[in-house]
């Protein structure tokens, strides 16, 4: 009997060991999610620098894994090559972007319009988003899905909003629009002017909050005006 009560003694023992040594290594497994996390980090932020700073054809995964402070081989076991890195980059960038809201409500569309144009206008000529939309429209070619993808999220989706809501408030406001869509990149393109150009040329720096209310409450009165007007001209075929 006493043997039998041993045996199972040391056989509790054992499972217990056990139980604690697995409970050991899920809590490592657990503490090197925070340190995957904070590497896969590193090397997004090294890598979206460098793309900005070097461009992407003279970027090496060498260079990425070297500025963000990882082995070539930590690297490389998240992305096996530089494609899928700038990918990861973008994703990212794309998750990271946030654009305006346009309120359909009973505020005068002259002063919806105006808000959101400002704010839209200066997401847009931020430094880091000039020189993102530069690297991917010269890189258009190389990596054609990214620049779809690229222009869906951004631009297009910003006509698709500004259109919608033109279409929402046309009968309240009198307006008489060749079309949604070609209204909407009419407006947008006169919010903007050519201060992306500017600074893509790096012949100007971002424009003041002043200068871009200015321009947009402007443009959106004066569009506006031009599509309350009587006989206003139809939409090119």
């Amino acid at each position: 009997m006493d043997d039998i009560v041993h045996e199972y003694n040391i056989c509790t023992t054992v499972s217990m060991k056990c139980g604690d040594h697995n409970l050991a290594i899920e809590h490592a497994r657990r503490r090197g999610r925070p340190r995957d996390f904070l590497k896969r980090k590193a090397i997004l932020d090294a890598a979206g620098a460098l793309f900005l700073d070097r461009g992407i054809p003279t970027t090496s995964m060498e260079a990425v894994a070297e500025r963000a402070g990882v082995s070539k081989m930590t690297l490389y076991s998240h992305f096996p090559d530089k494609s899928a890195l700038l990918t990861a980059v973008f994703e990212r960038t794309l998750k990271e972007t946030v654009l305006p809201e346009l309120a359909e409500d009973e505020v005068p569309a002259a002063e919806r319009l105006s808000e959101f144009g400002e704010r839209l206008v200066g997401y847009l000529t931020q430094p880091e988003i000039v020189r993102t939309a530069s690297m991917m429209a010269a890189n258009a070619a190389e990596f054609p899905e990214l620049a779809a993808a690229f222009y869906a999220a951004g631009p297009a989706a910003v006509l698709a909003r500004v259109a919608h809501y033109l279409e929402a408030v046309e009968k309240r406001e009198g307006l008489h629009l060749p079309a949604p869509a070609l209204a909407a990149e009419q407006l947008v393109a006169a919010w903007l002017g050519v201060d992306q150009l500017r600074e893509s040329l790096g012949v100007s720096g971002p424009p003041s909050a002043e200068t871009i209310s200015r321009r947009v409450r402007f443009a959106t009165q004066a569009l506006l005006r031009g599509w309350k007007a009587e006989g206003a001209p139809a939409a090119p075929s």
